[in-house]
């Protein structure tokens, strides 16, 4: 790849939970046929922002830091993403319980989120954290040896419901809109964390300006931030099944839409869709690029935009490993009606399980293979 597109090149990570591992295998399988693939730019919202720090944190190579970050995803296992154990899930859903009950009184601590996430802050600190503090190794460095331009993680502030994109390193703009805008920062393992804050099940994170959760929330423009950032050229790599962008004939359901299906395409909408309905405002503006004047085209940007996506559905991949969860989670997803969809797209964001975690490392390289003439073209062009 020459320096020319290397330099403008971005990488787009979206949310998804446990089904970011597909990110990595699909990074996996573009290193292992370009070993010299380095984007300069990288942004990641919810829980592509652990794999955005990670990759712009790694003292190394580009393609040595997917390596690490493959293992770092088969080290996971539920209990270290969140409290699996009995004791915790009965106590927290006895005090939700309670607080309904007694119309929103609290008997001792207030209770923040059904899940708790401390264990996941546990182990982001002990792989990329310094040991004085939370800041991640790396970045910085590597900024300053010229290995990486910028990184940009997303998170939402719930007081005044604005995506922020935190920013470290050479931003080329930095914008500012009603309801979205860029800060910069030096990026910790709190911003990280509020960027995969999943609202309801993991609790906020405070920052400087307030309570955050996940940057999926109120990004309604999600290629933004990498464009913003300097990529003229962006790979984007979504974990939303291909599948659905045409509505099937087949309902997943039964006679009644459980819960857990209601959950799965609200996260959807919110953190998924929108990815697919900027990509088709950003092929009008291409369009449209060329067609007008000089002039009319520096108010414009135009970019080469490539999106990868599984070819399988994961929501379905996760049902065939729900058996396999620690037995209280389990549980509480299948009171959550689970097992009465086909697809539960909301399992497969906390399916933490290494078995399934390896299947979605293993498509994500499957997939890219199968779309190896685009890979090379978007590479090259």
């Amino acid at each position: 790849m020459s320096n020319s597109i290397n330099s403008d090149l971005g990488l787009a990570m979206t949310g998804g939970g446990a089904r970011a591992a597909y990110q990595v295998g699909v990074l996996r399988y573009i290193c292992r046929q370009h070993s010299d693939f380095h984007p300069p730019i990288i942004t990641g919202v919810s829980a592509g922002a652990v794999n955005a720090a990670h990759l712009a944190a790694y003292q190394g190579s580009f393609c040595e830091a997917v390596d690490q970050l493959e293992e770092l995803w088969l080290e996971l296992t539920t209990d270290k993403v969140f409290r699996t154990d009995s004791g915790f899930f009965f106590s927290n859903f006895f005090r939700w319980g309670l607080s309904f009950i007694l119309g929103g009184s609290h008997m001792g601590p207030t209770k923040r989120s059904l899940l708790d996430s401390d264990p996941l802050r546990h182990f982001l600190e002990k792989k990329l954290a310094s040991k004085a503090n939370d800041r991640i190794l790396g970045i910085k460095e590597n900024i300053e040896k010229g290995h990486l331009q910028v990184l940009g993680i997303s998170s939402t502030n719930y007081g005044t419901g604005k995506a922020i994109t935190w920013v470290q390193g050479k931003a080329e703009e930095h914008w500012q809109r009603p309801r979205r805008h860029s800060e910069n920062t030096e990026i910790t393992i709190e911003h990280v964390m509020a960027s995969t804050a999943l609202p309801l099940i993991f609790p906020a994170v405070k920052l400087d300006d307030g309570w955050h959760g996940d940057g999926g929330i109120r990004s309604i423009a999600p290629l933004s931030p990498t464009m913003h950032l300097g990529a003229k050229n962006i790979l984007a790599i979504s974990t939303r099944y291909r599948g659905g962008e045409i509505t099937p004939d087949e309902t997943v359901i039964g006679e009644y839409a459980p819960v857990a299906q209601i959950i799965g395409i609200l996260l959807d909408s919110i953190f998924l869709d929108l990815l697919d309905y900027d990509a088709a405002n950003m092929s009008r503006i291409n369009m449209l690029y060329d067609e007008v004047n000089e002039e009319t085209k520096e108010e414009l940007k135009k970019v080469n935009l490539l999106i990868l996506r599984p070819s399988e559905d994961l929501g379905k991949l996760a049902s065939q490993y729900e058996i396999k969860l620690p037995q209280p989670f389990r549980y509480f997803t299948r009171g959550f009606g689970t097992r009465d969809t086909k697809s539960p797209d909301s399992l497969s964001l906390l399916m933490f399980q290494p078995d399934y975690l390896n299947r979605l490392l293993e498509l994500g390289e499957k997939d890219a293979e199968a779309n190896a003439e685009q890979i090379e073209a978007f590479l090259t062009k």
